[in-house]
């Protein structure tokens, strides 16, 4: 198990022994909540691909109201889990996040019936207000993804979707949503996108 995984202000976390296993970069991670900036406060998060959990500790530590991950990755998923529980104030918050062992894949299908493993936070009433994905850069199915997310009842009408993949990938513009930014940051590139009703 390797802790040289860090988040914005120094705090390390633990990460696996697994290369294949390519957490979000500081770098990235500090651009996005410099963009996003007290927008986070008091959102619900929805985290994709979450991994180590990374972004959703920052998001965590931005004041992120509710914070669901997803990792279909058992051994990541149990490390999302207690990198999550080691944040500050989290005995207090504890109902307020969820790391849920599910493929991505089939838990944003829009007829999917989707549970949480806390029963506590009740997903048929939750609206989330951010969505970061970042499946593995080698793969291609970031727009199947995309088109299953906009087309779910767990967006809001001005949800901001915050997709990470390589630089090599364009993103083209779907039916369902537009891409409102895109941001390079070395071997990463940002998009942002929203719901196409949204204007």
């Amino acid at each position: 198990m390797k802790t040289n995984l860090k988040l914005i202000g120094g705090k390390r976390l633990q990460s696996p022994n697994d290369i294949n296993t390519r957490p979000t970069t500081l770098r990235v991670r500090e651009a996005i909540f410099n963009i996003l900036k007290n927008k986070v406060e008091n959102s619900n998060w929805l985290d994709l691909f979450s991994g180590t959990g990374a972004t959703a500790c920052e998001a965590y530590n931005h004041g992120a109201k509710k914070i669901i991950a997803i990792e279909k990755n058992k051994n990541n998923s149990k490390i999302c889990l207690k990198n999550l529980l080691s944040l500050q104030d989290i005995e207090n918050r504890k109902n307020d996040i969820d790391v849920i062992c599910k493929d991505v894949l089939y838990w944003t299908k829009p007829n999917y019936k989707r549970n949480l493993s806390s029963k506590i936070i009740d997903l048929n009433k939750l609206k989330f207000d951010f969505v970061y994905l970042d499946p593995p850069y080698n793969v291609n199915f970031h727009e199947l993804v995309l088109n299953q997310i906009f087309s779910c009842n767990f967006l809001k009408k001005d949800s901001l979707v915050i997709c990470e993949h390589s630089p090599n990938l364009n993103i083209k513009k779907g039916t369902l949503w537009e891409t409102i930014d895109i941001r390079d940051y070395g071997q990463s590139r940002l998009t942002f996108l929203i719901n196409v009703q949204h204007s």
